[in-house]
Protein backbone atom coordinates (compact mmCIF):
# COMPACT_ATOMS: atom_id res chain seq x y z
CA UNK A 1 0.00 0.00 0.00
CA UNK A 2 2.81 2.37 0.87
CA UNK A 3 4.49 1.70 -2.48
CA UNK A 4 1.28 2.52 -4.34
CA UNK A 5 0.90 5.75 -2.36
CA UNK A 6 4.47 6.79 -3.13
CA UNK A 7 3.92 5.96 -6.81
CA UNK A 8 0.80 8.12 -6.93
CA UNK A 9 2.63 11.03 -5.26
CA UNK A 10 5.49 10.71 -7.74
CA UNK A 11 3.12 10.69 -10.71
CA UNK A 12 1.35 13.76 -9.29
CA UNK A 13 4.65 15.61 -8.91
CA UNK A 14 5.70 14.64 -12.41
CA UNK A 15 2.39 15.80 -13.82
CA UNK A 16 2.71 19.16 -12.10
CA UNK A 17 6.27 19.55 -13.36
CA UNK A 18 5.14 18.96 -16.92
CA UNK A 19 2.60 21.70 -16.66
CA UNK A 20 5.13 24.18 -15.25
CA UNK A 21 7.49 25.87 -17.71
CA UNK A 22 11.22 25.33 -17.20
CA UNK A 23 13.54 28.12 -16.11
CA UNK A 24 15.09 28.18 -19.57
CA UNK A 25 11.66 28.64 -21.15
CA UNK A 26 10.82 31.47 -18.75
CA UNK A 27 14.09 33.23 -19.55
CA UNK A 28 13.47 32.83 -23.27
CA UNK A 29 9.92 34.21 -23.00
CA UNK A 30 11.17 37.19 -20.98
CA UNK A 31 7.99 37.66 -18.92
CA UNK A 32 9.22 39.66 -15.90
CA UNK A 33 6.23 38.85 -13.70
CA UNK A 34 6.53 35.11 -14.30
CA UNK A 35 10.31 35.18 -13.77
CA UNK A 36 9.90 36.99 -10.43
CA UNK A 37 7.22 34.54 -9.32
CA UNK A 38 9.46 31.56 -10.12
CA UNK A 39 12.42 33.15 -8.31
CA UNK A 40 10.30 33.81 -5.19
CA UNK A 41 8.94 30.28 -5.30
CA UNK A 42 12.41 28.72 -5.59
CA UNK A 43 13.74 30.98 -2.82
CA UNK A 44 10.86 29.93 -0.57
CA UNK A 45 11.49 26.27 -1.33
CA UNK A 46 15.21 26.75 -0.62
CA UNK A 47 14.53 28.42 2.72
CA UNK A 48 12.10 25.68 3.68
CA UNK A 49 14.64 23.03 2.68
CA UNK A 50 17.25 24.68 4.88
CA UNK A 51 14.83 24.76 7.80
CA UNK A 52 13.99 21.10 7.26
CA UNK A 53 17.70 20.27 7.15
CA UNK A 54 18.21 22.10 10.45
CA UNK A 55 15.35 20.13 12.04
CA UNK A 56 16.83 16.91 10.71
CA UNK A 57 20.27 17.89 12.02
CA UNK A 58 18.81 18.61 15.46
CA UNK A 59 17.20 15.18 15.52
CA UNK A 60 20.37 13.55 14.25
CA UNK A 61 22.32 15.31 17.01
CA UNK A 62 19.85 13.99 19.54
CA UNK A 63 20.04 10.44 18.22
CA UNK A 64 23.72 10.40 17.20
CA UNK A 65 25.81 13.43 18.34
CA UNK A 66 28.81 12.22 16.31
CA UNK A 67 26.97 12.35 12.95
CA UNK A 68 26.29 16.12 12.70
CA UNK A 69 27.91 18.09 9.85
CA UNK A 70 28.12 21.83 10.48
CA UNK A 71 28.67 24.43 7.78
CA UNK A 72 32.27 25.61 7.83
CA UNK A 73 32.52 29.40 7.78
CA UNK A 74 34.92 32.20 8.60
CA UNK A 75 34.00 35.28 10.62
CA UNK A 76 35.29 38.81 10.86
CA UNK A 77 34.85 41.97 12.90
CA UNK A 78 33.06 44.93 11.35
CA UNK A 79 35.59 47.76 11.52
CA UNK A 80 34.95 51.28 12.73
CA UNK A 81 37.27 53.36 10.53
CA UNK A 82 37.66 56.46 8.37
CA UNK A 83 35.73 56.20 5.10
CA UNK A 84 36.29 58.43 2.08
CA UNK A 85 34.17 58.16 -1.04
CA UNK A 86 35.40 59.50 -4.36
CA UNK A 87 33.80 60.52 -7.63
CA UNK A 88 36.09 59.50 -10.49
CA UNK A 89 36.19 61.58 -13.66
CA UNK A 90 38.70 62.05 -16.46
CA UNK A 91 40.09 65.37 -17.62
CA UNK A 92 43.19 66.87 -19.21
CA UNK A 93 45.95 69.24 -18.18
CA UNK A 94 45.33 72.80 -19.34
CA UNK A 95 47.19 76.09 -19.23
CA UNK A 96 45.73 79.51 -19.90
CA UNK A 97 49.16 80.59 -21.11
CA UNK A 98 49.18 78.71 -24.41
CA UNK A 99 48.89 81.37 -27.09
CA UNK A 100 50.14 82.48 -30.45
CA UNK A 101 52.08 85.73 -30.20
CA UNK A 102 51.29 88.39 -32.83
CA UNK A 103 53.12 91.62 -33.75
CA UNK A 104 51.50 94.98 -33.01
CA UNK A 105 52.39 96.57 -36.34
CA UNK A 106 52.70 95.53 -39.98
CA UNK A 107 56.02 95.18 -41.76
CA UNK A 108 58.89 92.84 -42.50
CA UNK A 109 60.14 90.86 -39.49
CA UNK A 110 63.81 91.87 -39.56
CA UNK A 111 64.98 89.84 -36.56
CA UNK A 112 63.83 86.77 -34.63
CA UNK A 113 65.57 86.26 -31.30
CA UNK A 114 64.24 82.82 -30.26
CA UNK A 115 64.21 79.22 -31.51
CA UNK A 116 61.80 76.34 -30.99
CA UNK A 117 62.33 74.94 -27.51
CA UNK A 118 63.80 78.17 -26.17
CA UNK A 119 62.70 79.25 -22.70
CA UNK A 120 61.95 82.96 -22.41
CA UNK A 121 61.09 85.08 -19.42
CA UNK A 122 58.26 87.55 -19.27
CA UNK A 123 59.24 90.79 -21.05
CA UNK A 124 62.03 89.19 -23.10
CA UNK A 125 62.47 90.47 -26.67
CA UNK A 126 61.16 87.92 -29.18
CA UNK A 127 61.30 89.69 -32.56
CA UNK A 128 61.70 93.05 -34.29
CA UNK A 129 59.60 94.34 -37.18
CA UNK A 130 60.87 96.90 -39.73
CA UNK A 131 59.59 100.37 -38.77
CA UNK A 132 58.88 101.36 -42.38
CA UNK A 133 60.82 104.62 -42.13
CA UNK A 134 59.13 105.66 -38.90
CA UNK A 135 62.40 106.68 -37.23
CA UNK A 136 63.23 108.96 -40.18
CA UNK A 137 59.79 110.54 -40.00
CA UNK A 138 60.27 111.21 -36.27
CA UNK A 139 63.65 112.84 -36.96
CA UNK A 140 62.07 115.11 -39.60
CA UNK A 141 59.24 116.04 -37.26
CA UNK A 142 61.71 116.90 -34.52
CA UNK A 143 63.49 119.33 -36.87
CA UNK A 144 60.17 120.97 -37.65
CA UNK A 145 59.38 121.10 -33.94
CA UNK A 146 62.58 123.00 -33.19
CA UNK A 147 61.73 125.55 -35.88
CA UNK A 148 58.19 125.87 -34.60
CA UNK A 149 59.43 126.44 -31.04
CA UNK A 150 61.76 129.23 -32.25
CA UNK A 151 58.89 130.89 -34.09
CA UNK A 152 56.60 130.54 -31.07
CA UNK A 153 59.18 132.05 -28.70
CA UNK A 154 59.53 135.10 -30.99
CA UNK A 155 55.76 135.55 -31.24
CA UNK A 156 55.45 135.19 -27.47
CA UNK A 157 58.04 137.93 -26.82
CA UNK A 158 56.25 140.24 -29.24
CA UNK A 159 52.87 139.41 -27.75
CA UNK A 160 54.18 140.12 -24.24
CA UNK A 161 55.16 143.59 -25.55
CA UNK A 162 51.75 144.07 -27.15
CA UNK A 163 53.32 143.80 -30.59
CA UNK A 164 51.78 141.66 -33.34
CA UNK A 165 48.41 139.97 -33.48
CA UNK A 166 46.94 137.43 -31.11
CA UNK A 167 46.16 135.15 -34.06
CA UNK A 168 49.83 134.86 -34.98
CA UNK A 169 50.70 134.03 -31.37
CA UNK A 170 48.03 131.30 -31.08
CA UNK A 171 48.92 129.77 -34.43
CA UNK A 172 52.57 129.48 -33.40
CA UNK A 173 51.55 127.89 -30.08
CA UNK A 174 49.19 125.40 -31.70
CA UNK A 175 51.86 124.46 -34.23
CA UNK A 176 54.28 123.47 -31.43
CA UNK A 177 51.65 121.48 -29.56
CA UNK A 178 50.52 119.64 -32.71
CA UNK A 179 54.08 118.65 -33.61
CA UNK A 180 54.76 117.46 -30.06
CA UNK A 181 51.66 115.23 -30.04
CA UNK A 182 52.50 113.89 -33.49
CA UNK A 183 56.01 112.95 -32.40
CA UNK A 184 54.73 111.31 -29.22
CA UNK A 185 52.26 109.27 -31.26
CA UNK A 186 54.96 108.11 -33.66
CA UNK A 187 57.25 107.24 -30.75
CA UNK A 188 54.52 105.08 -29.25
CA UNK A 189 54.05 103.44 -32.64
CA UNK A 190 57.80 102.89 -32.89
CA UNK A 191 57.73 100.88 -29.65
CA UNK A 192 55.47 98.38 -31.38
CA UNK A 193 58.25 97.27 -33.71
CA UNK A 194 59.56 95.13 -30.84
CA UNK A 195 57.60 92.01 -29.86
CA UNK A 196 57.97 90.99 -26.19
CA UNK A 197 56.98 87.82 -24.30
CA UNK A 198 53.76 88.49 -22.32
CA UNK A 199 54.62 85.69 -19.83
CA UNK A 200 57.41 83.23 -19.11
CA UNK A 201 57.29 80.01 -21.06
CA UNK A 202 58.67 77.72 -23.72
CA UNK A 203 58.63 78.47 -27.45
CA UNK A 204 56.56 75.54 -28.66
CA UNK A 205 56.59 76.53 -32.33
CA UNK A 206 58.15 79.17 -34.59
CA UNK A 207 55.41 80.01 -37.06
CA UNK A 208 56.85 82.91 -39.09
CA UNK A 209 60.43 83.03 -40.31
CA UNK A 210 62.74 86.02 -40.29
CA UNK A 211 62.30 88.21 -43.38
CA UNK A 212 58.59 87.50 -43.86
CA UNK A 213 55.89 90.17 -43.80
CA UNK A 214 53.75 90.17 -40.66
CA UNK A 215 50.65 92.07 -39.55
CA UNK A 216 48.67 92.38 -36.28
CA UNK A 217 46.04 89.67 -35.67
CA UNK A 218 46.83 87.92 -38.95
CA UNK A 219 50.40 86.63 -38.81
CA UNK A 220 51.45 84.84 -35.60
CA UNK A 221 55.19 84.79 -34.97
CA UNK A 222 55.50 82.01 -32.37
CA UNK A 223 53.40 79.81 -30.10
CA UNK A 224 54.40 80.38 -26.47
CA UNK A 225 53.40 77.88 -23.76
CA UNK A 226 53.68 78.91 -20.11
CA UNK A 227 54.01 76.04 -17.61
CA UNK A 228 53.73 78.09 -14.43
CA UNK A 229 49.95 77.79 -13.97
CA UNK A 230 48.86 74.32 -15.02
CA UNK A 231 45.55 72.79 -13.94
CA UNK A 232 43.31 69.85 -14.77
CA UNK A 233 39.97 70.66 -16.36
CA UNK A 234 37.27 68.00 -16.15
CA UNK A 235 33.50 67.67 -16.43
CA UNK A 236 31.53 66.28 -13.46
CA UNK A 237 27.94 64.94 -13.76
CA UNK A 238 25.39 67.45 -12.45
CA UNK A 239 24.12 65.08 -9.73
CA UNK A 240 27.35 65.72 -7.82
CA UNK A 241 26.84 69.50 -7.79
CA UNK A 242 25.87 69.58 -4.06
CA UNK A 243 28.95 67.60 -2.96
CA UNK A 244 31.73 68.68 -5.35
CA UNK A 245 32.48 72.32 -4.55
CA UNK A 246 35.39 74.75 -4.35
CA UNK A 247 37.89 73.31 -1.88
CA UNK A 248 36.91 69.65 -2.41
CA UNK A 249 39.94 67.42 -1.73
CA UNK A 250 41.13 65.65 -4.86
CA UNK A 251 43.61 62.95 -5.85
CA UNK A 252 45.16 63.59 -9.28
CA UNK A 253 46.54 60.60 -11.19
CA UNK A 254 48.75 61.08 -14.26
CA UNK A 255 49.23 57.53 -15.50
CA UNK A 256 51.38 58.47 -18.51
CA UNK A 257 54.16 59.80 -16.29
CA UNK A 258 53.36 57.59 -13.27
CA UNK A 259 52.62 60.48 -10.91
CA UNK A 260 49.95 60.95 -8.23
CA UNK A 261 49.43 63.87 -5.85
CA UNK A 262 46.81 65.60 -3.74
CA UNK A 263 45.14 68.86 -4.67
CA UNK A 264 41.86 70.75 -4.22
CA UNK A 265 39.18 72.06 -6.55
CA UNK A 266 39.88 75.77 -7.05
CA UNK A 267 37.01 76.64 -9.36
CA UNK A 268 33.56 75.27 -10.20
CA UNK A 269 31.72 76.56 -13.26
CA UNK A 270 28.46 78.33 -12.49
CA UNK A 271 26.69 76.82 -15.53
CA UNK A 272 25.65 73.31 -16.58
CA UNK A 273 26.49 72.00 -20.04
CA UNK A 274 23.01 71.32 -21.52
CA UNK A 275 24.23 68.54 -23.83
CA UNK A 276 26.34 66.53 -21.35
CA UNK A 277 24.46 67.60 -18.15
CA UNK A 278 27.76 68.25 -16.43
CA UNK A 279 29.76 71.12 -14.99
CA UNK A 280 33.46 71.96 -15.28
CA UNK A 281 35.95 72.00 -12.43
CA UNK A 282 39.54 73.21 -12.27
CA UNK A 283 42.15 71.45 -10.12
CA UNK A 284 45.66 72.98 -9.98
CA UNK A 285 48.71 70.77 -10.48
CA UNK A 286 52.29 71.42 -9.33
CA UNK A 287 54.96 72.96 -11.53
CA UNK A 288 56.76 69.89 -12.85
CA UNK A 289 58.78 69.69 -16.07
CA UNK A 290 57.12 66.35 -16.92
CA UNK A 291 53.58 67.72 -16.70
CA UNK A 292 52.51 69.06 -20.08
CA UNK A 293 49.29 70.58 -21.44
CA UNK A 294 46.77 68.05 -22.85
CA UNK A 295 48.13 65.26 -20.63
CA UNK A 296 45.26 62.93 -19.64
CA UNK A 297 44.46 63.03 -15.90
CA UNK A 298 42.19 60.97 -13.66
CA UNK A 299 40.53 62.90 -10.84
CA UNK A 300 39.22 61.34 -7.63
CA UNK A 301 36.97 63.98 -6.04
CA UNK A 302 36.24 63.37 -2.36
CA UNK A 303 32.47 63.94 -2.30
CA UNK A 304 31.79 62.21 1.05
CA UNK A 305 33.71 61.37 4.26
CA UNK A 306 32.83 59.65 7.54
CA UNK A 307 35.34 59.56 10.38
CA UNK A 308 33.54 56.69 12.21
CA UNK A 309 32.21 54.48 9.45
CA UNK A 310 31.58 50.75 9.80
CA UNK A 311 32.81 49.00 6.68
CA UNK A 312 32.13 45.44 5.56
CA UNK A 313 32.91 43.55 2.32
CA UNK A 314 30.16 43.65 -0.26
CA UNK A 315 30.37 39.88 -0.82
CA UNK A 316 29.04 39.07 2.70
CA UNK A 317 25.73 40.84 2.01
CA UNK A 318 22.59 38.85 1.21
CA UNK A 319 19.57 40.28 -0.58
CA UNK A 320 16.13 38.67 -0.53
CA UNK A 321 13.35 38.79 -3.11
CA UNK A 322 12.01 42.07 -1.71
CA UNK A 323 15.39 43.77 -1.98
CA UNK A 324 16.03 43.75 1.78
CA UNK A 325 19.75 43.46 2.54
CA UNK A 326 21.21 41.58 5.49
CA UNK A 327 24.25 39.89 6.96
CA UNK A 328 24.65 36.99 9.37
CA UNK A 329 26.12 37.82 12.77
CA UNK A 330 27.49 35.43 15.39
CA UNK A 331 24.82 34.99 18.06
CA UNK A 332 25.68 32.44 20.76
CA UNK A 333 28.46 29.99 21.50
CA UNK A 334 27.09 26.43 21.36
CA UNK A 335 30.24 24.34 21.74
CA UNK A 336 33.45 26.02 22.92
CA UNK A 337 35.66 23.04 22.10
CA UNK A 338 34.38 22.61 18.54
CA UNK A 339 33.81 26.37 18.13
CA UNK A 340 30.18 25.91 17.15
CA UNK A 341 28.05 29.06 17.11
CA UNK A 342 24.47 29.91 16.30
CA UNK A 343 23.95 32.75 13.85
CA UNK A 344 21.33 35.43 13.44
CA UNK A 345 20.17 37.33 10.37
CA UNK A 346 20.66 41.09 10.76
CA UNK A 347 19.01 43.57 8.38
CA UNK A 348 21.38 46.40 7.44
CA UNK A 349 21.07 49.77 5.75
CA UNK A 350 23.96 50.41 3.39
CA UNK A 351 25.60 53.64 2.26
CA UNK A 352 28.33 54.26 -0.27
CA UNK A 353 30.82 51.75 -1.63
CA UNK A 354 34.54 52.28 -2.24
CA UNK A 355 36.90 50.87 -4.88
CA UNK A 356 38.20 48.14 -2.56
CA UNK A 357 34.92 46.21 -2.37
CA UNK A 358 33.96 47.67 1.00
CA UNK A 359 30.58 49.26 1.74
CA UNK A 360 29.48 51.58 4.54
CA UNK A 361 26.87 50.28 7.00
CA UNK A 362 24.54 53.08 8.11
CA UNK A 363 22.50 50.98 10.54
CA UNK A 364 22.18 47.40 11.76
CA UNK A 365 25.74 46.81 12.97
CA UNK A 366 27.96 48.22 15.70
CA UNK A 367 31.70 48.52 15.96
CA UNK A 368 33.33 45.07 16.32
CA UNK A 369 30.14 43.18 15.42
CA UNK A 370 31.05 39.60 14.52
CA UNK A 371 29.79 38.82 11.04
CA UNK A 372 30.02 35.70 8.91
CA UNK A 373 32.41 36.17 5.98
CA UNK A 374 33.06 33.13 3.78
CA UNK A 375 30.16 30.69 3.57
CA UNK A 376 27.42 33.24 4.31
CA UNK A 377 25.52 32.69 1.06
CA UNK A 378 24.34 29.18 1.99
CA UNK A 379 23.03 30.00 5.50
CA UNK A 380 19.64 30.88 6.96
CA UNK A 381 18.57 32.54 10.19
CA UNK A 382 19.22 30.32 13.23
CA UNK A 383 21.79 28.02 11.61
CA UNK A 384 24.54 26.50 13.72
CA UNK A 385 27.97 26.76 12.14
CA UNK A 386 31.57 25.93 12.82
CA UNK A 387 33.81 28.99 12.62
CA UNK A 388 37.22 27.99 11.33
CA UNK A 389 38.86 31.39 11.76
CA UNK A 390 38.33 35.07 12.52
CA UNK A 391 39.90 37.28 9.87
CA UNK A 392 40.56 40.04 12.41
CA UNK A 393 40.95 39.07 16.04
CA UNK A 394 39.68 41.20 18.90
CA UNK A 395 43.25 41.60 20.07
CA UNK A 396 44.24 43.13 16.72
CA UNK A 397 41.25 45.45 16.94
CA UNK A 398 42.33 46.66 20.39
CA UNK A 399 45.90 47.18 19.19
CA UNK A 400 44.65 49.23 16.23
CA UNK A 401 42.46 51.35 18.49
CA UNK A 402 45.36 52.09 20.84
Amino acid sequence: MKKILLLLISLSVLASCKKEASVEQLLEEGNLEQIQKRRDKLQSELNQSKKDINLLNEKITELDPQDVEYSLVTAMYAKDTVFNHYVEVQGSVVTKNDKQIYPEMSGVMTRLYVNEGSYVKRGALIATVDDGGLKQQIAQQQVQLELARTTFERQKRLWDQNIGSEMQYLEAKNRVEALQKGIESMQQQLKKVNVYAPYSGSVEEVITKQGQVVSPGATPIIRLVGLGDLYVEAEVPERFLPTVTTGTSTIVELEAIDKEFSSKVRRVNSTINPSSRSFKVEVPVPNDRLIKPNLIANLKLNDYSNEDAILIPTDVINEDASGEQSVFVVDQLIDEVEEIYSIRRMVVELGKENDNGMVEVLSGLENNSKIIAEGAKSLIDGDEVKITSFENSQQEQNEDAS
